[in-house]
């Protein structure tokens, strides 16, 4: 739904801004994946052009937003490049937005709110669409379709495997210590835990739930951190992506009942201030 009344749009995202002008000043693949991590979950604003096929213009309702009719025809504006490839555009705020409207004359081009999924949507069905462009101007920042497509695959995976990993009443829940620790999962999320002060120890398990879904779980001595989640979950997508057969993660804290049951009889494979604990280092 397109969203005409600005004072009461919903609240957006300050953080992407600021990751757009990091990556800016410096180009590198952490800061881009700063940049992926808050637009995904970040209200977005486009132009667009509406054919209302002779209906009368409907009016904003109580919340500012506009109901449009049912055969609405909706043409999002596009922006092309130097090479002559087409793009879609976003906006981060709004102050974007009229920095952007102050330079093109606009000749009745609305503004409606998307999400990160619906230009993923649409990129995937209009193969004459190269990418996106977040805030054109001069701080603007151009993203592949690719690159885009692939972000769309790996949230999709996530979102599955949290649903597949949701243990609910009645599950028979078993917790079982793994044989053997790969260095390919447990390094690079040790090295992620290493740059985390608030996490004193980590365990890893096997987490069975019904006796047929298989899991690791991950329990972190420490608060709930999403952001730390994420980062923890993504050096660990090599290895559970290249494994056979595929293992998800669930990782939760200490304090949750699922975590008391994972700590429960085991060792640390991480600890504050040591990294990974070796076996030969309970020897010393």
């Amino acid at each position: 739904m397109p969203e005409h009344n600005e004072q009461k749009a919903p609240a957006f995202n300050p953080e992407l801004k600021k990751t757009i002008a990091a990556f800016k000043k410096e180009n590198s693949p952490q800061n881009l994946n700063a940049v992926i991590n808050e637009l995904v979950k970040s209200p977005l604003l486009t132009p667009a052009m509406f054919d209302l096929q002779g209906a009368p213009a409907p009016k904003p309702g109580p919340d500012g937003r506009v109901q449009l009719p049912k055969n609405t025809k909706i043409s999002l504006v596009m922006i092309n490049s130097k090479e002559g490839k087409h793009y879609y555009l976003a906006f981060s705020d709004w102050d974007a937005v009229h920095e952007w409207q102050n330079k093109v004359p606009q000749q009745g081009r609305q503004i409606m709110m998307l999400r990160f999924d619906d230009f993923a949507n649409m990129l995937q069905k209009n193969k004459e669409a190269s990418g996106l462009v977040l805030n054109p101007g001069e701080n603007s920042l151009r993203l592949e379709a690719p690159l885009i497509e692939s972000v769309k695959k790996q949230k999709d995976a996530m979102a599955k495997a949290r649903e597949a990993a949701t243990i609910h009443p009645g599950d028979k829940v078993t917790i079982v210590e793994p044989t053997v620790l790969a260095d390919e999962l447990v390094d690079p999320i040790c090295e992620v835990l290493a740059q985390a002060p608030g996490v004193g120890s980590a365990y890893l398990q096997i987490m069975i739930v019904n006796e047929t879904r298989k899991c690791y779980l991950l329990v972190l001595d420490g608060p709930k951190d999403d952001k730390l989640f994420a980062a923890v979950a993504q050096a660990a997508r090599p290895y559970l992506a290249g494994r056979k057969p595929q293992m998800d993660l669930t990782i939760t804290t200490s304090v949750s009942p699922l975590g008391q049951q994972g700590m429960r009889g085991s060792e640390p494979f991480y600890r504050k201030g040591i990294g990974r604990v070796l076996e030969e280092d309970d020897d010393e």
